[in-house]
């Protein structure tokens, strides 16, 4: 994309992140930063991609389990168990000794019942569902009659008692359903789970864009740094230049060479130099403060920095068509909106498919056992198919008018448009963006070479009037004004500079390129 790369390649990983590698000179307070150090240290230190680090990490340990679970294998168990006892009297008649004698017969009786219903349950991303269940169960009853005279001596004989001989019973089944029409086939099963997946693509777009513009901010920052350091130096550089002619004007001035008005300027200069040194170092202090909240924000901060890279200039080799084409494919907003267009367009086709009538078919095999005095038996006759039952049958129902599934499919189909236009809203959006970036970076790149050019030229032109009025033929005004001509020459050539370094991360970042271009990788 470019011929050369002014910044040393940069892998970063969101895992397990490196110590700062910057160097730090032997004995010195001053820690050595290059932008590869300011970039990796605000990636670590800053506390708003830490939460978004976070809630990324969080979003994808999550994954799509919530959806995966319509299709779990579900297990259920249900133990039960009772007890009852129960009685009843009534006045009636018993043959004893040859004759019919009243007597009260009371019956009393016990049923203990337990049962265990076991059921499997599995859902398939087809639509249908299957369920297995298996329920053994125990019954057991007893009862007791006695007989007692209602005449003195009010004698009470035993009766009958009763028990059950075959308390164990029990059944299996399976069944399968599946809808034939609404509700049908693996697109109206998996949906959520599909809209699930993607929303993990859209949360890792969304991750890398604040990370890539966590990285175009700390490199604005530490251009911004540059500046005010590279302004500070020309301000000094012009100062000394000052009092340098101030010193050698007063040495005229005695000597009876200039006129007193000729020292009068060169102080006037001089005081000017040294109010343009207060606003610098002013600036200097800001910008200083403005990197070390982008760069240090969560760790401790350093005495002082000394920045390490400057910016070059490397020739364009992209047209813009690529430019566009390339931020097509790697712009996060983008990647969202055609999620989200695909979205839409996956619930406008469920939308259309819930106007259909319901239509469930299923079908059921039973399995039971005879009854029997123990539990074995009854799982033999199980699991040997002795008592088998099929079951089938058709559901059918549908809304008269289906109201609201033509309002479904109406918002659906209108989602649908809006996510349509919403993409194609973006796409302009990047478009102009990218269009504007690239003629940025063009425009940064010809200004570096007038400033150069205009640099040379005020150097020579100040020069020039410098041996003139050493000759005495020019002026102290002429000096002064072609050694503020050569100051501005400076400052605009450290400003093409900087605005040139920023171009690059500006179009880097319209292309959606930024991370690729540092070799900062997310894992």
């Amino acid at each position: 994309m470019f011929q050369t790369r002014m910044i040393p390649t940069l892998a970063f990983c969101l895992c397990a992140i490196s110590s700062i590698g910057s160097a730090q000179a032997q004995n010195s307070p001053k820690k050595l930063l290059s932008l590869q150090d300011a970039i990796q240290a605000a990636l670590e230190n800053n506390l708003s991609l830490e939460m978004q680090r976070t809630t990324w990490r969080g979003t994808l340990a999550a994954g799509t389990m919530s959806a995966e679970a319509a299709f779990e294998l579900s297990l259920g168990a249900n133990v039960g168990g009772g007890w009852l006892r129960s009685g009843s009297s009534t006045n009636t008649t018993l043959p004893i000794g040859g004759e019919s004698v009243n007597v009260l017969q009371e019956t009393s009786g016990t049923t203990n019942s337990k049962n265990v219903s076991l059921t499997l349950s599995k859902p398939f991303q087809w639509g249908g569902t299957a369920n297995f269940s298996y329920s053994p169960r125990y019954s057991s009853s007893s009862s007791e009659t006695t007989y007692t005279l209602l005449d003195p001596p009010f004698t009470v004989y035993p009766g009958r008692n009763n028990t059950s001989p075959t308390p164990y019973s029990g059944q299996w089944s399976f069944g399968y359903t599946q809808d034939l029409l609404k509700n049908f086939g693996r697109k109206s099963a998996t949906a959520d789970l599909v809209i699930a997946r993607r929303g993990l693509d859209t949360a890792n777009a969304n991750f890398r864009n604040q990370l890539q513009a966590q990285v175009a901010a700390a490199e604005r920052a530490y251009w911004a740094l540059a500046l005010a350091q590279m302004n500070l130096s020309i301000s000094q550089q012009s100062l000394e230049l000052s009092q340098r002619q101030l010193r050698e004007n007063k040495i005229r001035w005695e000597n009876g060479v200039i006129a007193p008005i000729e020292v009068t300027n060169s102080e006037a200069e001089v005081a000017r130099q040294e109010v343009t040194i207060i606003n610098a170092e002013t600036n200097l202090k800001d910008a200083k403060e403005n990197f070390f909240r982008a760069i240090f924000a969560t760790t401790d901060v350093p005495d002082d920095i000394e920045l390490t890279d400057s910016p070059t200039v490397s020739q364009i080799t992209l047209n813009e068509q690529t430019a566009i084409e390339t931020a097509f494919n790697n712009r996060a907003e983008i990647r969202t909106s055609r999620i989200a267009l695909e979205d839409a367009k996956l619930r406008e086709e469920l939308a259309h498919s819930n106007l259909k009538p319901t239509l469930r078919a299923q079908v059921t095999y039973n399995g039971s056992a005879n009854s029997a005095a123990e539990l074995s038996p009854i799982n033999s006759d199980l699991t040997s198919f002795r008592y088998p039952g099929f079951n089938a049958s058709l559901n059918f129902s549908m809304p008269l008018f289906n109201k609201a599934a033509k309002a479904q499919e109406t918002n659906a189909m209108t989602n649908r448009r809006r996510a349509e236009l919403s993409l194609k809203d973006q796409e302009l959006a990047i478009t102009l963006e990218v269009r504007q970036a690239l003629r940025g970076l063009q425009s940064a790149e010809k200004s570096i070479v007038a400033a150069e050019k205009s640099l040379i030229y005020s150097q020579a032109a100040f020069d020039a009037a410098q041996m003139r009025y050493l000759e005495g033929l020019g002026t102290q005004l002429e000096v002064l004004q072609r050694q503020r001509d050569l100051d501005n020459a400076k400052t605009q050539n450290a400003n093409a500079k900087i605005q040139y370094a920023n171009a690059q991360t500006a179009l880097m970042q319209a292309m959606g390129t930024l991370l690729e271009y540092r070799n900062i990788k997310v894992k």
